[in-house]
């Protein structure tokens, strides 16, 4: 199940919701095991992301200042890689860059032309997530 696909027909940034874990015996799950994905020709990588109720949380308002006009970074803690949204970066479309910050230090930008209705869509897919994957706090 994807959390986040900005994708279009030649490249594209996605994270996909591998399994819910959880540390304790309880209803619900303490994390999302994710996986990033970035894909094109002239760069494909594959990052592990851990992401809490806090970060869905987060992503929701980040899909909030993107609906305004805003660009965005997403997971600015410092524990995880990073992603980065410019809605209008140097290629005249949508940018995203993803920051692996905790291991290799690589950052990577990949533009896309997103669909007119990307955020809506995003929206969707974060409360398809939500339901699916139950986090406590």
């Amino acid at each position: 199940m994807y959390l986040i696909n900005l994708t279009d027909e030649e490249q594209g940034v996605v994270v996909k919701v591998v399994s819910g874990e959880r540390f304790e015996e309880h209803e619900g799950f303490d994390v999302l095991r994710c996986e990033t994905t970035v894909s094109s020709a002239f760069v494909n990588g594959h990052l592990d992301l851990f992401v809490t109720s806090y970060d869905l949380d987060d992503w929701s308002a980040a899909l909030d200042s993107l609906a305004s006009g805003d660009d965005v970074t997403w997971l600015q803690s410092g524990r995880s890689p990073r992603l980065r949204v410019d809605l209008e970066g140097e290629s005249g479309c949508t940018e995203i860059s993803v920051y692996d910050v905790v291991d290799s230090m690589i950052c990577t930008t990949v533009p896309v032309r997103t669909e007119e209705d990307w955020i809506t869509t995003h929206r969707r897919m974060l409360d398809a997530v939500r339901g699916a994957f139950p986090l406590t706090r």
